[in-house]
């Protein structure tokens, strides 16, 4: 079990001073993680602005959702092979209630979306006596600021924000130590702090924030072009502006559509026409919109754009590739940081999310599927019942063997006839299983043809 995070400070407050490591210097990987970062369109890009973007937060909530929905568990190995369920540990009691206030559903939530916006994920470990682990944290990532020091030791200067999470850290030093820190990076240039994701993607996201402040502007304008006013006789500066914001103030806001406007002084309006780049305004949107989702690997379908599915695969068959290649990484990449920051693989327990919710088809698919698995011999009727969330039923614990099976070893079915041969000391042989010293069954009993 690791070392609370206040005896770890200690002892290295009173260690030699040849070993002591200098100040430690923030520890960044290609981007910086914190703050705004400015995009091509001139837009900021950060946290809040990048999830006002909806396909942006569509790609973010759905994978947060999508893995939170995951249950973990704990399993040892048994001598038969199989894997035991483990639930007197204290990691598996994290898994119910990580903390005082959120469901495990709640705070990994969180943690996956500081993780799919900043590209790290930060839960600070609060530790009993003993240095059992008893609440997980979760700490925003721009509060959190990596440090590093000569001597490779890791630090994390945490600036604690509302009045829960400074009851909660209340204990626990400015820069908490590394072992006392849940640190879920993706993917990173230095090994220490995961590359934002925000911060790559910034120019698609200021872009497809542009478009939609355009569209929005066009609407408040009564969603129409824009045009000039002309006038034959020339007008005095002061005269011209007056009429501007006279135009402006009748005409323009939704609540200024279908107004009749009256000119004088020889004053005409002219409409300026749309444009070819005009025109495909909706599909610049789109594209925006893919741009994006490519960042996330989410498909478009998933994100309810028009044609986004590929016609070359079923639903099923894309919901499958969705798990595989977006949601497992996620997964794997939780289930090891798990074992690794609790020391679970010391312990040879093995953590599992089971993703069995992602993958779950409609109804007539499930009992096909569980007709052929009893039929077969792979699964029990009670182990579909409980797949079906049915309660067990007696004798519904025993494989089931198709009857026109058999093992190898002879002619047609692998075993001789039933009966077959001479019984042993008086007594019938076992349907299918031939006795020792058995003639040859084309023989008569004396051995002739």
């Amino acid at each position: 079990m690791k070392m609370p995070g206040i005896f770890s400070a200690l002892g290295r407050a009173f260690a030699p001073k040849q070993s002591r490591a200098s100040a430690g210097v923030p520890s960044y990987g290609m981007i910086p993680p914190l703050g705004s970062v400015p995009s091509a369109s001139g837009l900021m890009i950060s946290q809040a602005t990048a999830m006002a973007v909806s396909a942006v937060y569509a790609c973010v909530a759905i994978r947060a959702k999508d893995v939170a929905r995951c249950t973990p568990r704990l399993f040892v190995g048994n001598k038969a092979g199989g894997r035991d369920l483990v639930t007197d540990h204290v990691i598996a009691k994290l898994f119910m209630r990580p903390n005082r206030q959120q469901t495990w559903f709640e705070f990994w939530q969180q943690m996956m979306i500081g993780y799919l916006l900043r590209g790290n994920a930060y839960a600070a470990i609060l530790r009993d006596r003993r240095g059992n682990p008893v609440e997980l944290i979760p700490i925003n990532p721009d509060a959190v600021m990596v440090l590093e020091a000569s001597d490779g030791s890791i630090f994390y200067n945490v600036n604690r924000i509302g009045l829960w999470q400074i009851a909660m850290l209340r204990n626990m030093p400015v820069a908490v130590p590394e072992e006392d820190m849940f640190h879920l990076r993706g993917i990173s240039f230095n090994s220490l702090v995961g590359t934002s994701t925000i911060g790559l993607a910034r120019d698609a996201i200021g872009l497809a924030m542009g478009l939609e402040q355009q569209a929005s502007r066009w609407v408040g304008n009564g969603a129409r072009p824009s045009g000039v006013l002309k006038s034959k006789t020339r007008l005095s500066e002061q005269a011209a502006q007056r009429l501007k914001q006279q135009w402006q103030s009748f005409t323009g806001g939704l609540q200024n559509v279908g107004q009749t406007a009256v000119l004088e002084e020889g004053v005409e309006w002219q409409q300026v026409q749309l444009t070819s780049v005009d025109l495909e305004f909706i599909q610049q949107r789109n594209l925006q919109i893919a741009d994006i989702a490519r960042y996330y690997d989410v498909p478009l379908s998933r994100l309810s754009v028009i044609g986004g599915g590929s016609t070359k695969i079923t639903p099923a068959e894309e919901e499958q590739a969705y798990v595989n290649h977006t949601v497992m990484p996620d997964l794997v990449i939780a289930e090891q940081k798990i074992m690794q920051v609790f020391g679970l693989d010391k312990e040879g327990i093995e953590v599992d999310f089971d993703e069995g919710q992602l993958l779950r088809a409609d109804i007539m698919t499930r009992y096909n599927a569980a007709r052929l698995g009893v039929l077969t011999g792979i699964l029990t009727p009670n182990e579909v019942r409980r797949s079906e969330g049915l309660p067990p039923m007696e004798g519904g614990d025993k494989l089931m063997v198709p009857a026109n099976t058999a093992a190898l070893g002879s002619d047609m079915t692998g075993t001789a006839p039933d009966g077959a041969g001479r019984p042993d000391s008086g007594t019938l042989p076992e349907p299918g299983v031939a006795t020792s010293g058995d003639p040859d069954p084309q023989l008569d009993p004396q051995g002739e043809l």
